[in-house]
């Protein structure tokens, strides 16, 4: 019997030009990965109809765009530079040519921190605001009528980082002690209340709560989370009040209720939750299912790197880095919590980043260690199906799709 596939988000096939962030020099980086260094920037057209992937261009980018976020409505891209060495990160503001697959950088802006990894807008999209991971700092920038950003607006130090500027630690350091400080990792707007961001640190096992407005940014309080677990990136449940955490050093995916109830305490300010003690009652977030995403009695270090909710909102994909795998959960329909589908070879080394294709059908994954682009069908069980790979593309660390312009 032929395999059935995931068909009720689109009915038109249109192809998908994926922009493609990879490391440009990785002396500056805060580890040391495998892989090759490269232009920085290339473009993949995929062609849902064929299953196909065809290279298109590569811009020299510099330095380790790490992470990128295409405006809304216009033909502009913003990109973070991943790098640790005192002159620290940019933002810089490409113009992206959606038929070549061309990024011309026109403008960089100091973030002030370093090693940014994720930018977010703010809820009335005036302001883009950036997440710097080494240091841990959170930076707001304006942005014009045009797309283009003025000067840093805010820039917020988190008191645990101070660690950074006193100690200087180096990559090796980082390496062996990966919670020694704290570390945030990536800002999210709360879609259900929309009143504040949730902003995961990776090195004191918490979720930060912040009021940005304006470009200002105000601390509200914390979660704290599981000991050990390394919370990297969250996604929402549009369906229930649920949400997604993944423990990048222990394996996991932590699923918590969202209570509304709770949103008041949070936005007085001096807010603490705590997601490990039996009455929960209080806290923001309720945790209700904590699931690994690797085969038990796993022997080798592998972490993950990326956590992806399908649209449909039926399946949630998991990237495993050392075990080289995607974890494919269902989605509980009434719940919102997860069961196992399956654990898959991503066909390449160290699947840091993915990302699904505009007609939802297809999930593209970078194999940073491998240098290799995988392109899998998802059938109607969520599971994968290999349709075609790309080799030789450097060290892929983040796939945004765009529209492709014929």
């Amino acid at each position: 019997m032929a395999p059935t596939y995931i068909s009720d988000i689109s009915s038109r096939l249109e192809k998908t030009l994926f922009l493609l962030g990879g490391y440009t020099d990785k002396s500056v980086l805060a580890h040391a990965p495998a892989g090759g260094e490269g232009e920085g920037l290339y473009s993949v057209l995929f062609d849902p109809e064929m299953g196909s992937l065809k290279k298109m261009s590569s811009s020299n980018v510099k330095t380790n765009p790490a992470f990128i976020l295409k405006h809304h409505t216009l033909d502009i891209v913003y990109m973070t530079t991943e790098v640790i060495s005192d002159g620290g990160s940019e933002i810089l503001v490409g113009e992206v040519d959606r038929k070549s697959g061309t990024v011309n950088v026109i403008d960089r802006k100091l973030v002030h921190g370093r090693s940014t990894c994720h930018i977010e807008w703010d809820n009335d999209r005036t302001h883009l605001i950036a997440v710097s991971y080494w240091d841990s700092k959170i930076t707001t920038f304006p942005v014009d009528s045009r797309g283009h950003l003025g000067e840093a607006a805010t820039v917020y130090a988190d008191p645990g980082a101070v660690y950074v500027d006193e100690s200087k630690p180096d990559r090796w350091e980082h390496l062996a002690h990966r919670q020694r400080w704290s570390h945030l990792h990536q800002i999210n707007r709360d879609p259900y209340s929309r009143k504040f961001f949730m902003v995961p640190d990776l090195g004191n096992d918490q979720i930060h709560m912040f009021n940005i407005c304006h470009g200002n940014v105000i601390h509200l309080g914390i979660q704290q989370l599981r000991k050990g677990a390394g919370p990297r990136h969250m996604d929402f449940n549009k369906c229930h009040k649920v949400v997604y955490i993944c423990g990048e050093l222990d394996n996991t995916i932590t699923v918590f209720k969202y209570n509304p109830e709770s949103v008041p305490e949070v936005m007085k300010g001096g807010y603490s939750g705590d997601a490990t003690v039996a009455d929960q009652t209080n806290s923001i977030l309720t945790s209700i299912q904590t699931i690994s995403t690797v085969p038990a009695g796993l022997d080798k270090k592998s972490t993950i790197a990326e956590m992806r909710l399908h649209p449909s909102g039926k399946y949630l994909y998991v990237g495993n880095r050392g075990h080289n795998s995607i974890a494919i959960f269902k989605v509980d329909p009434d719940s919102g919590t997860l069961s196992l589908v399956d654990i898959q070879d991503s066909l390449g080394a160290f699947p840091r980043h993915f990302n699904f294709d505009n007609t939802a059908q297809f999930l593209l994954v970078g194999n940073h260690a491998s240098n290799t682009i995988v392109a899998f069908r998802i059938k109607e069980t969520g599971k994968l199906e290999m349709v075609d790979k790309v080799e030789d593309i450097p060290s892929i660390v983040w796939v945004t799709p765009v529209i492709h312009e014929e």
